[in-house]
């Protein structure tokens, strides 16, 4: 039995010795060929009961340095009455309006105390990075009213 033990280890440290001095080296390079799951679509419904659509901006980054601010692509904004019922909901062409209309629409919607709802999803990279609501892109709306 010690004979055949002494055996199967002389086996395998020859085995060992030899993968060691002789590495077997080998490389691969795969491309992905389907894209379809490339990106995530999220969905999103938030309400902010006191806030104008006009100054709110859905912005996306991610770490590959793409960066959208005010994203519309699926995304509505729906104008709410001070009481929660939807008013209207933004098109392009009030998005894209000169600003003297727009500070005063936003004039209108803040004495008024209209608020505004967020729905729709987005699709994002599959990469690290973030998406948030923020006013920097109507900055100058919002020192306009301070």
């Amino acid at each position: 039995m010690s004979l055949l033990c002494t055996g199967v280890l002389i086996v395998l440290s020859a085995s060992e010795v030899r993968d060691y001095a002789y590495p077997n080296v080998s490389s691969s390079l795969e491309f992905q060929t389907e894209h379809h799951a490339d990106k995530v679509k999220v969905n999103i419904d938030m309400e902010w009961p006191y806030i104008p659509c006009d100054i709110i901006s859905l912005d996306i980054e991610d770490s590959l340095g793409y960066h959208i601010s005010d994203y519309y692509g699926e995304m509505h904004k729906q104008r709410l009455s001070k009481d929660g019922e939807i008013l209207s909901t933004e098109n392009w062409t009030e998005k894209m309006a000169a600003r003297k209309p727009l500070f005063d629409r936003v004039e209108k919607e803040l004495k008024s105390q209209h608020g505004c709802r967020l729905k729709g999803y987005i699709e994002v990279q599959r990469v690290p990075g973030n998406f948030h609501v923020g006013h920097h892109s109507f900055s100058d709306v919002i020192q306009h009213y301070e």
